[in-house]
């Protein structure tokens, strides 16, 4: 299911875009249209535009971006700025070519200006593939935070938070050395990024060997993503426990806390700016994950996330004991999967 639903809104994200792009070239077409040609010039405008805004994703989703591709999502920024800025730029002359061939225009690199032309889709294709780096970076929800300045001042956000830690991880970096940890916890982090971009949601941040996971309320609870991003961290490193044992002689686990609640969220930072999220949900959090050492459990969720949560969700949950949390003057009522 997770799988069919990233196909399903990968496949919405290239009509979409393809779309938007066809407009866009359509557009430019009139604007660019005399009054003998319009027809012409709107018609290839559009048909460029949907060539190019369908290539480009595609290669995009099935390539560069498909978290399933661990060589492409290990190849250094540099590498993946040069390799998309090409891909892009012959996925534009394509468009530009194939346009011209339809509407029984010139093709492209038989006109005079075919080198202007090109040196154009290059520095569009290289400022494309900036920002599909920079994006990457500092992940899409806080890129558009940051761009549209939606985090400039402070504002209280209702959230779902996941914090998934790894299991022994101070002994396992003792024992195979610092630089091999990092090629582990990287392992561990790709492997990661299918579960969370299956359930819609956005890395936080990582913090040594956890990551911190979030989603606006209603989306993580609507249909359980948020216990089913869990549920799917902890098979995916189950079914890749070979690799890893072949590689570190070691299999990762995790333990796994689920909470709710109000968070402050906002900007930090001058130079090197980041969304940072603030307030008790957070603490709770990570008092729920100390508890699942001490619980013996590997996914613990509080009772306010749970009562969110769908009712077929909720039959496939077990009470734990109340944990005595420091600094909390009640208890933490927890839960637990049955399985």
């Amino acid at each position: 299911m997770p799988a069919a639903n990233r196909l399903s809104r990968n496949l919405r994200k290239i009509l979409l875009i393809t779309a938007l792009s066809g407009l866009a070239g359509l557009m430019i077409g009139v604007v660019r249209a005399g009054e003998n040609n319009f027809a012409i010039e709107a018609a290839y405008g559009a048909l460029t535009g949907t060539i190019i805004g369908c290539g480009c994703t595609c290669f995009e989703f099935i390539g560069f971006s498909n978290s399933r591709l661990r060589a492409a999502r290990r190849l250094p920024p540099v590498a993946l700025l040069i390799g998309r800025t090409l891909a892009y730029s012959l996925v534009i002359l394509f468009g530009l070519g194939i346009s011209s061939v339809l509407v029984g225009d010139v093709l492209p690199w038989q006109e005079p200006e075919f080198s202007e032309v090109f040196l154009i889709s290059a520095t569009v294709a290289f400022f494309m593939s900036g920002a599909v780096e920079v994006t990457r970076l500092l992940g899409s929800e806080a890129t558009l935070s940051l761009v549209s300045g939606r985090y400039n001042t402070p504002r209280l956000e209702t959230r779902v938070v996941l914090f998934a830690d790894l299991v022994g991880s101070t002994a396992l970096a003792e024992k195979i050395g610092e630089l091999e940890f990092h090629v582990f916890l990287q392992d561990v982090a790709l492997d990661l990024a299918g579960p969370i971009e299956d359930t819609r949601g956005a890395v936080h941040r990582y913090v040594g060997d956890a990551v911190i996971v979030t989603w606006p309320l209603e989306s993580g609870v609507k249909q359980a993503d948020c216990l089913s991003c869990a549920l799917e961290m902890h098979r995916t490193l189950a079914t890749h426990a070979s690799r890893y044992r072949k590689r570190f002689g070691t299999e990762p686990s995790l333990r796994v806390a689920l909470h709710c609640g109000q968070v402050a969220a906002g900007e930090i930072g001058d130079w090197k700016k980041e969304i940072a999220l603030l307030g008790d949900t957070m603490n709770t959090t990570a008092r729920i994950e100390r508890a699942s050492k001490t619980l013996g459990s590997d996914t613990v969720l509080s009772d306010a996330l749970v009562k969110h949560l769908p009712e077929q969700a909720r039959t496939s949950l077990r009470r734990l004991p109340d944990y005595e949390a420091h600094g909390k003057q009640e208890p933490l009522r927890l839960w637990t999967t049955k399985t």
